[in-house]
Formats: structure tokens, sequence, C-alpha cells
């Protein structure tokens, strides 16, 4: 499927969840170990023919400036990204899940929205081959667990924040259908977490990462 001298290039953009933030560390931010990643099992499991590359970043929105962390704006930083890899065959973006904070006050609906804008800014770019775009990939992310007596609880409103999650598992579909983007919700395979109630518990890393690597070989599949 790929040449394993030139391999296809996946990039994998995101929040935390990308990073490898491990929530048996709380807020200590442990990054799992390189190899337990649901990235670095992706690049496992699609073999030489990929080169899988991680951009996660603890704190990153889709367009917004955190006004406690600071710039997290993932809009700020993609074109950038996208052009120190290309050529990028393959985006990969699941972000979302800290537009949800309580802090930033914006719906499931208005979240998808501004997801839209990072997926016009890839379609364009032309860092994919021969200078076209990328394909695109957008995960919805996963659904959030219990937060009462968490450490994230006053960071994530639990009732609000649930429905906002709930809401992407429509919205995310419906901006990427409209945008001609690939769609998977991670929910088919993860739970919501119950370690800190947000991020990806140890035993829904491998999951996640059969499942991706099978979408992404029929992505390049369908391209043949």
């Amino acid at each position: 499927m790929s040449d394993q001298t030139n391999p296809k290039t996946v990039l994998c953009f995101g929040d935390s969840q990308t990073w490898g933030f491990d929530p048996r560390g709380g807020a200590d931010a442990i990054r799992y170990p390189f190899v337990e990643r649901w990235t670095r099992r992706l690049g496992a499991k699609l073999g030489p023919g990929f080169h899988v590359v991680e951009e996660g970043l603890n704190g990153r929105t889709t367009v917004f400036d955190d006004p406690v962390m600071g710039g997290m704006s993932g809009l700020n930083d993609l074109l950038n990204i996208l052009k120190s890899h290309m050529p990028v065959d393959l985006m990969i973006i699941m972000l979302g899940s800290n537009d949800v904070k309580t802090r930033l006050g914006v719906s499931g609906d208005e979240i998808a929205r501004c997801l839209g804008r990072l997926l016009d800014v890839a379609i364009k770019s032309a860092c994919g081959p021969d200078m076209q775009s990328p394909e695109i990939l957008v995960l919805v992310p996963p659904p959030l667990g219990t937060l009462e007596g968490k450490w994230l609880e006053l960071l994530f409103d639990a009732q609000n924040g649930h429905a906002k999650t709930e809401r992407l598992r429509v919205s995310y579909p419906e901006i990427a259908a409209l945008y001609g983007v690939h769609c998977y919700d991670t929910a088919k395979v993860l739970k919501p977490g119950e370690i800190d109630g947000v991020h990806i518990d140890p035993d829904g890393l491998e999951p996640l990462a059969d499942a991706l690597s099978h979408v992404v070989e029929q992505i390049f599949a369908n391209n043949k």
C-alpha cells in the first residue's frame, strides 16, 4: 500500500489526548510512555510504509486563546505545522475537548463551526502531495466521564460539559460532511474516562489505535 522508502505522512494534530496525557498522574501532566501512546501504536499497526507524526499540545483548543493558559489556539498553529511536515498525506485532527471548558462558554454547535475554520485552512493549505489538499480525518473527542470529586471538575462543568460533548457526536459529522472530509467517532471504541473523567484511560489506547488503523488503511485504499 505504501513505499517504505517514501512513507506516507500521517499528521496527528490535537490536544492532550494526542500528546498522550496519562490520567494516572493527575494534574502533574505525566505522559504515557512513548510506545504506549495511541499515536505510536497506530504507527506500529500501519507499518513502515507510514510515518505517523505526533503534534499534540496540552490545552489546545480549536480557535480560542485560553484566558488562563494563554495562547492555545489550534487555528494559530495549524498552517505552520502542516508546512513543516509537508507533504502531508493525511491529517488526523482531534480537538474540541478543551473548548468544552466552562470558562470558554461555547456550545457544541459553535465548537463544530470553529473546527470548520481549521478544516478550511487545511483544505486550502496545498500541503498535501503535489501541492494538493491532504486527506483529512476528523475524530470526535471521547465522551466525558464522571467529574465529581476529580481534579478537572472545576474546569469542566459536569452537566453542561457532558451535554456539549454529546452534541459533538452530531455536530462534528455534520461539519465534516460539509467540508467533504472523513469523520470517526471515538466513542465507538472509547468509554468515558474513569480515572479523571476527561483523558483516555490506559485500556482505551489499544482499541483506539486498532480502530484508526483500519480507518486509515481504508482511506488510502479508496484513493488508489
